[in-house]
């Protein structure tokens, strides 16, 4: 898969590294037994902002297989740069296209609630999937990394209040901040720590399949945190956009 595109015909050349990172991943998949409801799974997605990119007709950018051209897929990218990068591309074969901001809840929402599941085309963040790679050499995916305890290999919750719950980080340099916090008057402790990494992919699909009461408990007790970095971008952006519509009505009142 090389070619992405709109119903618009957006056109774009995947080489490299970035186009070696993507991955299909299929929402609302047809269980016989849901571990977690279509909601509680969006739920724990609500807080993961993610970025699309639109043509002038408001159609997402798609891709297209190269060999079935009726297998086609949103592009679900995981940051914004990587974005920007791809929407710079869209405008230069001459297409209008802006980025869209959307919560990675309402994207599992719409798909589940269609007839016909549709997968999803995801670009992960290229210094986080390099990071997972270092863990793991196969790894293909979006990366969610997850701290373990060295000695009893359990997992490190986080704990708010009386809620305890199994973190998993967008971002390995996160996990490392949340370790060192927990830590922070143990330090031997947070070297015996080690980092775990699984697919947002493998994720959605297993919280869905319900196949075992273990697992099912563990992933109800699933808690995302997305990306400071993305969260930092998207606070600039909206900034700067703030600031030149002030800059703008500025000059309108004159």
């Amino acid at each position: 898969m090389s070619k992405l595109f709109s119903r618009a015909g957006l056109p774009l050349s995947l080489t490299g590294a970035l186009a070696s990172g993507l991955v299909f991943g299929v929402f609302g998949l047809a269980q016989s037994a849901l571990a977690l409801s279509a909601e509680e799974i969006a739920g724990k997605l609500n807080q993961i902002p993610v970025f699309m990119i639109l043509d002038a007709q408001g159609e997402h950018l798609k891709a297209v297989s190269e060999t079935d051209e009726n297998v086609q897929a949103p592009v679900v990218f995981l940051d914004g740069e990587t974005a920007a990068g791809v929407l710079v591309q869209v405008q230069e074969g001459g297409q209008d296209a802006q980025i869209e901001v959307v919560d990675l809840g309402t994207i599992y929402r719409e798909t589940a609630d269609s007839d016909e599941p549709a997968p999803l085309l995801y670009f992960p963040i290229r210094d986080e999937l390099a990071a997972a790679v270092e863990i793991e050499p196969e790894f293909q995916g979006v990366p969610l990394f997850i701290p373990r305890r060295g000695e009893t290999n359990a997992y490190l919750p986080f704990v708010q209040g009386e809620e305890v719950s199994l973190p998993m980080f967008f971002s390995r340099e996160d996990l490392q901040t949340y370790v060192d916090w927990v830590f922070e008057s143990d330090p031997a402790g947070a070297e015996e720590i080690v980092v775990e990494v699984v697919s947002l992919e493998w994720l959605l699909a297993a919280m869905a399949a319900g196949e075992n009461e273990e697992m099912d408990e563990q992933l109800s007790q699933v808690r995302l945190f997305p990306s400071s970095d993305v969260l930092e971008f998207i606070n600039t952006i909206r900034e700067q956009q703030s600031g030149a519509s002030e800059g703008n009505s500025g000059e309108a009142a004159q």
